[in-house]
């Protein structure tokens, strides 16, 4: 894969809240992280200028259904090239950005194969998909190490409660050359489950999102309605969700890339790319970055 990678790395679970601000507050490629809104901003000054109700909807559950992805174990089957190499076999944990899709009704009086029930406790359950990056979560030895936060949208949540987690179970589809992944995963929590299977319909009702105008968002830089923009909702650094808007910059058709200036960092790898345009399915992963400094947003994903 060129370019770089956009995992956040932390030397382990324990100390990855102060690793997560302190990369935040350091950070040499966004500094000051100016141009990322945070959610409660986003829905407050930026929604309500949107054109249709549909439209305000469909944002709302795009960044509904964003989640952190925290990853304790690195595959010894990762390749010798890969970006992830030098940490197989360890505990590192690494942080990146996913999109939920697909929410099952709940299973009934089955064992639940969460980390915490383990098979061993007959539970009301939701199965449902995280698409992200390949270099995110490789196999399902690293899925099962992953744990998948809902509704980190700001720094009280993983205080009061309002962030809830749940946990992957294997990687059931991934193209490596294509960067991307889909990872079941489970959760017995019944007002999570609720929660996400009402949001999932929601986004489900028309399959396309159509981003054609986002220049009322006052955010592109061009200011041109007809322009192929760019809408990524990610965690980075870690850190509880942002949004971030630009526009494509270059198509490399014989290799399904697509570059494009919206502001991401680390943890915003695996970050579904919202285009104008697009059709679910076919959208892009966020996979990487060939700049390094605040002029340079020259990041990148690939088409299916």
């Amino acid at each position: 894969m060129p370019g770089r990678h956009e995992c956040a790395i932390f030397t382990s679970r324990e100390h990855e809240a102060a690793e997560s601000c302190w990369g935040y507050k350091n950070c040499e490629k966004n500094p000051g992280h100016k141009n990322f809104i945070s959610v409660q901003d986003f829905k407050d000054n930026y929604l309500p200028r949107l054109q249709s109700d549909f439209h305000r909807e469909k944002f709302r559950s795009c960044i509904d259904l964003t989640v952190r992805l925290r990853v304790d174990c690195t595959s010894q089957a990762r390749p010798d090239d890969d970006d992830m190499a030098e940490y197989r076999g360890t505990s590192k944990m690494r942080v990146g950005t996913g999109c939920v899709w697909g929410v099952v009704e709940p299973d009934y009086d089955e064992p639940c194969v969460c980390l915490k029930c383990g098979g061993n406790v007959a539970r009301k359950q939701w199965r449902f998909k995280v698409w992200t990056a390949k270099h995110v979560v490789y196999n399902t030895e690293e899925a099962r190490k992953t744990k998948i936060d809902f509704f980190y949208d700001d720094d009280s949540c993983d205080r009061d409660g309002s962030m809830k987690s749940a946990w992957g179970v294997k990687v059931t589809g991934s193209k490596l050359d294509r960067d991307w992944c889909w990872m079941d995963c489970v959760t017995c929590d019944e007002e999570l489950g609720e929660r996400i299977e009402e949001i999932d319909c929601s986004f489900m009702l028309n399959d396309k999102l159509t981003y054609q105008d986002l220049s009322p968002l006052g955010l592109l830089a061009s200011g041109d309605e007809d322009c192929d923009s760019v809408l990524i909702v990610s965690h980075p650094h870690g850190q509880p969700k942002k949004i971030t808007v630009g526009e494509v910059t270059h198509r490399d058709r014989e290799n399904l890339r697509v570059d494009y200036n919206t502001p991401t960092c680390p943890g915003s790898s695996g970050a579904a790319v919202f285009r104008s345009g697009s059709i679910l399915g076919l959208l892009p992963v966020h996979s990487g970055s060939f700049g390094k400094t605040e002029q340079e947003q020259i990041n990148f994903g690939y088409n299916w």
